[in-house]
């Protein structure tokens, strides 16, 4: 029988996290150096998408440091997709590079989710024209709020529960982790007790900016498709940015 840890019992876990000492940075760093280094040659749009999901990945990574050191056992299983239904906030440039993967995937998974992509526009329009009013930045209720209107994510498959696009998630899917009993995640719209590494964001950042940096020596952002640093100022919710760049690429009106 699994056993899940209560809250108090999370707590602790949670005071020894933050109690650790560790050089997130440098290992952030060292990854993207590792990568940089392993890339050279390579044509520039592949090393900005490769880098993307490398740097992506490495959030994964650094969370399972994590979990083993200080003894964490997530209660998350395939097909939970509770959190998929909580507003996730990116930037235009993530969203870009997202589409940038998914162009390169084989042909039948990326026609299957463009598809995809196509069929929730319509099935979700009244949603997503409510989420243009909640503002994320002065509604402090604004999670409880689109949390209510039942919008899933635009990378969900609903009828698997599973993400269309996992290995390029944003790091708000991969830093939200439960590790007490799933209930708290079905009976509660915003649930308090599971824990956020959201404090490794930053570091994501900063390894997606060096890689970035590194690539405009080379070739100007706009033959990449993007404008740097312009595209990472523009943070919206994850479903509106998606459909405006999928309409300005023809993908559909």
């Amino acid at each position: 029988m699994r056993h899940y840890l209560n809250f108090d019992k999370m707590k602790e876990k949670v005071r020894v996290m933050n109690e650790r000492s560790y050089d997130y940075e440098e290992s952030f760093y060292n990854k993207v150096d590792e990568f940089l280094e392993s890339s050279e040659g390579h044509h520039v749009k592949d090393v900005l998408v490769k880098g993307f999901e490398h740097v992506l990945s490495h959030v994964d990574e650094e969370i399972k440091v994590i979990e083993k050191e200080v003894g964490l056992n997530k209660s998350c299983e395939i097909g939970c997709a509770h959190c998929c239904y909580f507003p996730i906030m990116v930037t235009k440039l993530e969203v870009k590079l997202m589409l940038q993967y998914i162009e390169q995937l084989p042909l039948e998974r990326k026609e299957k989710m463009m598809e995809h992509f196509q069929q929730y526009v319509k099935t979700f329009a009244p949603q997503l024209e409510q989420i243009k009013d909640l503002d994320y930045q002065k509604d402090v209720n604004f999670k409880h709020q689109y949390k209510k209107l039942n919008l899933p994510c635009m990378l969900l498959d609903e009828q698997t529960n599973t993400c269309l696009a996992y290995e390029v998630r944003p790091t708000p899917c991969r830093t939200y982790m439960n590790y007490v009993p799933p209930k708290v995640c079905s009976e509660q719209h915003v649930p308090k007790e599971p824990i956020s590494y959201e404090f490794l964001h930053n570091f994501y950042v900063q390894g997606m900016d060096e890689i970035i940096q590194t690539i405009l020596e080379v070739v100007d952002d706009t033959e990449l498709g993007f404008s740097y640093p312009a595209d990472v100022m523009e943070v919206q919710y994850l479903p509106l940015l998606l459909k405006e760049e999928l309409i300005n690429r023809g993908v559909f009106k």
